[in-house]
């Protein structure tokens, strides 16, 4: 028994008969395709649908394989963009969806694009039926997609055709190259930077210089002239993207905002340290002031010493005694008695008590005057900014 075949089902033969009868055709409208539940598959007539369907689509077309054996073609095609799925059993269908034909299939995988794979894939049924007078062909051109192999083959064919034609033509007799005045035979240029005018640009010399037009003016949008980028790694824009300029802003700089108009745009100025002078510090004096403490310093004495003989002389006449007058040790005229008076060595006692005093003055001279360094805790990257 064959392995993998298509049949018609009772509503494919009830639909037959029908046309046979009252002679409007059978139209298969639709292709349905399936995995059979992940196993292969045997066509039964009893089937009203495939056993797992996963994709349906209306057919590409509809043609006559073998006339005088009554054989169809119904073609389905599954664009790149569907898939991702296991093919083993197809099914056609009429335009109410009633399932007419069922068959086995080789098992294929459908790819999707986003596992990696593409690729259009086009079923073929071959349908034996009574009489292809009872079959509504779909051969409209507007909706069929030629497959590849189909467009292959057309190309082919051209090629050959134009290849015979164009030989024969250069055959007859020698063609001179065109100018920009004169026709003739043009020979072709790949470059995109030619300034020749006796040869023509290829679709590919098209396809780069738009290319290479259409970076341009994505690239001067996203980076236009004036702007400024950082990069975490050592980075030249001048050989990244050659035909642009670009300035290094400055080694150990920080950024910080322009005016609003622009005009300080550029402008340096700043620095890493700061020197504190006098004028830098608060407008406010600065008073020193204070008092020693108490301190009870006692009885003090001086030196034992002293000591020294005198004469004095006092008034000894009668009546006299009483009398003050004054004298000294150097003139003792005065008095007439001399008195011997010898002073021993002694002391004198000195009550300090407590007491404090008042001071002022300065303090000694604070630092040395090194500068302050006002660089805070950064990153390193690089930045250019673009100047044409």
């Amino acid at each position: 028994m064959r392995e993998y075949f298509s049949i018609l089902t009772k509503a494919g033969e009830a639909a037959f008969a029908a046309a046979s009868v009252t002679g409007v055709a059978v139209r298969f409208a639709q292709m349905a395709i399936g995995d059979g539940g992940g196993t292969a598959t045997s066509p039964n007539a009893d089937q009203t649908g495939l056993i797992n369907e996963l994709y349906r689509a209306p057919l590409n077309r509809l043609v006559i394989a073998d006339q005088s054996a009554n054989v169809i073609r119904a073609e389905m095609i599954i664009p790149p963009q569907n898939g991702g799925f296991w093919m083993r059993e197809a099914a056609l269908l009429d335009e109410d969806g009633t399932c007419l034909v069922v068959a086995s299939m080789p098992a294929s995988y459908k790819p999707l694009l986003e596992e990696g794979a593409g690729r259009s894939s086009a079923i073929n049924l071959m349908i034996g039926v009574s009489s292809t007078r009872d079959v509504q062909l779909k051969a409209d051109p507007s909706v069929i997609v030629a497959t590849i192999s189909e467009v292959n083959q057309a190309k082919n064919e051209a090629k050959d055709y134009t290849d015979e034609q164009l030989g024969a033509h250069e055959r007859s007799r020698t063609h001179p190259d065109a100018t920009l005045n004169e026709r003739g035979f043009t020979r072709l240029n790949n470059a995109v930077d030619s300034d020749n005018e006796a040869t023509a640009a290829t679709p590919k010399a098209v396809k780069a210089a738009y290319d290479l037009a259409a970076s341009k003016a994505a690239f001067d949008t996203i980076y236009p002239p004036g702007i400024a980028i950082f990069f975490a790694v050592n980075l030249d824009p001048n050989e990244q993207w050659p035909g642009t300029r670009w300035q290094y802003t400055g080694e150990n700089k920080t950024i910080r905002l322009a005016k609003a108009n622009g005009s300080n745009v550029g402008a340096t100025g700043g620095s890493d340290t700061v020197q504190i002078s006098r004028d830098n510090l608060p407008a406010v004096q600065i008073a020193v002031s204070g008092t020693a403490s108490s301190v009870d310093l006692g009885i003090k004495e001086t030196v034992e010493d002293g000591a020294a003989s005198v004469r004095v002389y006092r008034f000894g006449e009668a009546g006299r005694e009483n009398q003050v007058g004054r004298f000294s040790i150097d003139n003792v005229s005065m008095g007439d008695i001399p008195i011997d008076v010898n002073i021993p060595p002694h002391k004198h006692s000195i009550n300090l008590g407590p007491h404090q005093h008042p001071v002022s003055g300065n303090t000694a001279t604070l630092g040395t005057g090194e500068a302050i360094s006002i660089v805070n805790s950064h990153v390193l990257l690089m930045c250019w900014y673009r100047t044409a």
